[in-house]
């Protein structure tokens, strides 16, 4: 489908032409960018640029979470057995992992386990509860899970075994019968930083424990490394306190990169280690251990101090992603053959029988991208359907499958993504329930997919000062995305295509001023540039042999 572009609103003309002189001649297209953005001066900008500091946040603020620590420190006082429970995804095992290496190096004693994405599906299960009990824990911290799991945690405390909830998905209509339960998105939870990853949570209650116990919280800077990890993956709004993290993290990984995190990028292009390459190089590599095998072998990974081990480790976890590459294309072959039938349909639920499951949520994705509709993709195993699902730019998923959730036997997630699990006989009353949500939910002024555009540029003005200038405003990413700026009726020249002809490398030329810039398009060596085109880009560097050239990236091409 063809893409409707849409212009973000100008800004208003004065502040562009402040923030233009502020900035320098040569940044005109910057300073109406950033202007729309609501910096408007140096000033503004340097105070954004950081984030918001740890040391300026009250956590307090945060609901339960001074109880929380208050009886992490008894804990340690007590000589208690912790007992990490984390979900199988980047920020459920960096989750667990953070807090295995920050609360044995406070002195605690700790478990951790990850679920089977199998065997137990996604969130707190009764399979780890019981385990958490035959190793004689006291108390369970349920990481990035647990706040919808109100049955399952009135078991564990029946049993004995205290809960801490320290989770950031939506809550259900009833808290969990918890200890405590961190959730910034409780309804009277007043901590102003509601968008952040489950890593974080955690993060911050292994601080306050920390200070509660008469610790220094300090000694925990160094693993913001994998809260930027995890921040980075889960796709959590880059802004404020996760702004922070990231920077700190990425810093850090830059600077002495833990031998972990260097074994996952050992493949990478020599140069700076960027937001983009912790999701596109180490985050699918995390995941693949829980897709292909086991989850606990990201946290084995992330916490082991052997090098040979951990190079060992880094290998299997490589190879798993390998495997899960090969495996997400076969599945996601069939899905998208299935989803041509489904026409009239607006919201897609996709079954395969024998699919792998820890691949469904990326072949949800490639399907939402084929076929700009919503998609559910679920997979058949021991009587029961389960699977995971994507949204689209206008839709919030998790309110049309709570819509749906009376032919649900369970579901979690957000706006974006959530995961599901229902009986094979419930099928076609949730196929047809989620059709409808989805359609009364999903404007249909919103169903062409769109093409976000900053601001319209010329040639001229995308420039190797502006890619340096945009360097130190990195990192980009959800809700602070690089700019993307629209070029139109340029002309295409020295073209040639790569990859046998899917890939395409040319120059941008401006027909009235000659002005050229070096563009790349990926998969788009078939489109037909002899005409004039419209291009929608982003600006980045060409790593390659030692050499950095600045390039134009194609999001789009008409």
């Amino acid at each position: 489908m063809k893409k409707r572009w849409a212009l973000a609103a100008d800004a208003d003309a004065s502040d562009v032409q402040e923030l233009h002189r502020a900035l320098g001649a040569d940044f005109g297209a910057l300073a109406r960018v950033l202007a729309q953005r609501g910096l408007t001066s140096l000033a503004a900008i340097k105070e954004w640029l950081p984030g918001t500091p740890l040391d300026t946040v009250d956590l307090y603020q945060m609901a339960d979470l001074e109880k929380a620590a208050v009886r992490l420190a008894t804990a340690r006082s007590n000589g208690e057995r912790i007992f990490l429970f984390g979900d199988y995804d980047v920020d459920g095992t960096t989750a667990v992992s953070v807090g295995k290496m920050a609360l044995e190096r406070g002195g605690w004693t700790v478990s951790t386990y990850i679920p089977d994405r199998y065997a137990e599906g996604y969130g707190l299960s009764k399979v780890g509860i019981d385990r958490a009990l035959a190793e004689g824990a006291s108390l369970l911290v349920a990481l990035d899970c647990g706040i919808k799991s109100v049955d399952l945690i009135a078991y564990a405390q029946g049993q004995g075994l205290e809960v801490i909830v320290a989770d950031h998905h939506m809550p259900g209509p009833e808290l969990p019968p918890a200890v405590a339960v961190l959730d910034p998105k409780r309804s009277d939870c007043a901590f102003p930083h509601k968008e952040i990853c489950g890593c974080g949570v955690g993060y911050l209650l292994w601080r306050t424990a920390y200070r509660e116990a008469g610790l220094d919280p300090n000694e925990l800077d160094d693993l913001l490394d994998l809260v930027a990890v995890s921040i980075g993956a889960d796709m959590v709004p880059l802004i404020g306190l996760n702004r922070y993290w990231v920077r700190q993290g990425l810093a850090a990984i830059n600077t002495s990169p833990r031998p972990s995190l260097a074994a996952l990028l050992r493949e990478k292009t020599p140069g700076v280690i960027t937001l983009q390459d912790v999701v596109f190089a180490i985050a699918p590599k995390i995941n693949a251990a829980g897709r292909m095998r086991h989850g606990h072998l990201a946290v084995d990974l992330l916490t082991h101090p052997d090098p040979e081990a951990l190079a060992q480790l880094g290998q299997n976890i490589e190879a798993y992603n390998s495997e899960r590459r090969a495996t997400e294309k076969e599945v996601s072959l069939a899905a998208q053959a299935q989803a041509a039938t489904q026409h009239s349909h607006v919201g897609l639920v996709l079954v395969g029988q024998d699919w792998h499951k820890g691949v469904l949520g990326i072949v949800a994705q490639r399907t939402v991208e084929a076929f700009y509709k919503p998609t559910i993709v679920l997979t058949e195993h021991e009587g029961k359907l389960s699977g995971s699902a994507r949204s689209v730019p206008g839709l919030d998923l998790y309110e049309a499958l709570d819509e749906a959730s009376e032919h649900l036997i369970q579901f979690g997630g957000h706006r974006a993504a959530a995961g599901m699990t229902l009986l094979p006989e419930k099928l076609e009353a949730f196929r047809e329930a989620f059709n409808h949500a989805v359609d009364r939910r999903w404007p249909e002024s919103q169903r062409q997919p769109t093409q976000h555009i900053d601001s319209i540029a010329q040639v001229h003005e995308l420039h190797e000062g502006l890619a340096t200038l945009l360097d130190r405003l990195e990192p980009f990413g959800m809700d602070n995305e690089a700019p993307i700026w629209g070029l139109k009726g340029v002309l295409l020249q020295e073209v040639r295509t790569m990859s046998e002809g899917k890939h395409l490398r040319a120059t941008a030329v401006d027909a009235t001023t000659g002005a050229k810039l070096p563009v790349i398009g990926f998969h788009w060596g078939h489109a037909d540039v002899s005409q004039p085109v419209d291009l929608a880009i982003v600006l980045e560097w060409n790593n390659f042999r030692n050499s950095k050239t600045l390039q134009a990236r194609i999001l789009d091409l008409q």
